[in-house]
């Protein structure tokens, strides 16, 4: 294994994306385990020792994910929700502070990444590896909002 800071926080975030969705309706519950899919992805890269695209993975799919989160508006909602629950407020029934923890975990992927591929990589920081990564995160990140508003959609149309 090659970096096991990576390692960790990939599998820390795609865990806490599933336990959250166990808190949402049945509908959504999928979509989430979709979201996860790139996490458990990460791990397996970097446990087999294809770490190079592992930290790319990790440095890019996260962030991306947060822009559409932030465009969508789930972002600051989902951190919202995790201090009103340290604070002792109560939260709608479907709201959960696992999805900010997993946000917090994602970070720390970013974060550990970087700092692996400065370590352990001679390659220059956006060269092929990089192109890769990004081309494999958009994909993701695309299939994921185009699923999110066709599925958001559905759900608030009015019969």
């Amino acid at each position: 294994m090659a970096d096991r800071k990576v390692f960790t926080a990939a599998l820390l975030t795609a865990v806490l994306l599933l336990a959250g969705a166990f808190e949402l309706p049945r509908f959504f519950f999928f979509f989430e385990l979709a979201k996860s899919t790139i996490y458990f992805g990460i791990a397996l890269l970097v446990f087999y020792g294809e770490d190079r695209y592992g930290y790319v993975l990790g440095m890019v799919a996260p962030v991306l994910w947060f822009v559409v989160d932030m465009l969508v508006g789930t972002f600051f909602h989902d951190f919202r929700v995790l201090g009103d629950f340290v604070t002792g407020h109560s939260i709608a029934a479907f709201d959960t502070p696992v999805h900010a923890l997993a946000r917090l975990a994602a970070i720390g992927l970013i974060v550990a990444s970087i700092q692996a591929w400065r370590k352990t990589v001679p390659e220059r920081m956006v060269g092929k590896t990089f192109w890769a990564g990004l081309a494999v995160s958009l994909v993701y990140v695309g299939v994921l909002t185009g699923w999110y508003f066709s599925a958001f959609s559905a759900v608030t149309r009015v019969p």
